[in-house]
């Protein structure tokens, strides 16, 4: 079994260049869209900037055209001749029609789709790293370490947090309300039972005289928690 204390410390992926390459050329067809035209054996694809007459539904789609009396070469991305007029009488001319709605519908539709889900995941993957810092970086069937915040005394856990730093709070927050001292004269430090990286760790007050000292009795406690049961780790 890993120990998650060995787990290396998340950090912030920068991305990578060709997603933001990707991302660039998405914007630029965003702003510069094409379309398939498909008469009379032409099959065109156009910059619908250059179309004229262009009338829309209510989705934005285009509903009817015509092909500008002049243009820019850059306007007319390409042109194929077919043998067959419309879809359905000639398998090879089938194909390539196919071929050419799906490039189109690749660089307009489906990656800035693809992108949104990327962000969709990326800001999911955020929302678990602050939750729970590292859970990203796991392997499969790797335990993650969950602090309690605790009292041993009275045998009472206050709650469980997915970092150290919450347990604390708690901890703190239940010894201010215990005691009746000056707080300005206090302080607090919490102090591990061992020097290893997870030991548990006892909230000790100090002051205001050098001598005074005062364990609480308040624990802060790593514990693993794994997804599944492994019978060969417990024996």
């Amino acid at each position: 079994m890993t120990n998650p204390s060995n787990r290396p410390e998340p950090s912030e992926p920068a991305p990578p260049d060709w997603l933001t390459a990707i991302r660039d050329r998405v914007q630029a067809a965003a702003d510069d869209p094409f379309f398939v035209t498909d008469c009379e054996g032409d099959l065109s694809i156009w910059r619908q900037s250059a179309l004229a007459h262009v009338t829309r539904n209510d989705e934005g789609e285009i509903t009817g055209w015509s092909t500008p009396s002049s243009y820019k070469v850059t306007d007319h991305i390409a042109e194929i001749e077919l043998d067959t007029w419309d879809p359905g009488e000639d398998p090879l001319d089938d194909r390539r029609r196919t071929d050419i709605h799906d490039m189109v519908i690749a660089r307009d539709q489906d990656r800035p789709r693809l992108l949104a889900h990327i962000d969709q995941l990326e800001a999911r993957l955020a929302a678990a790293e602050a939750a729970f810092p590292g859970i990203t970086y796991l392997t499969p069937g790797e335990p993650v370490l969950v602090y309690r915040a605790e009292h041993y005394s009275d045998l009472l856990t206050f709650g469980l947090y997915t970092n150290r730093e919450a347990a604390r709070a708690h901890g703190e927050d239940m010894d201010r309300r215990d005691r009746t001292q000056s707080r300005s004269t206090k302080i607090r430090t919490w102090v591990p039972e061992s020097g290893d990286k997870d030991a548990v760790e006892e909230l000790v007050v100090f002051g205001p005289d050098e001598e005074d000292e005062d364990a609480t009795g308040y624990l802060v406690t790593p514990l693993t928690v794994t997804a599944v049961y492994d019978p060969e780790a417990e024996e």
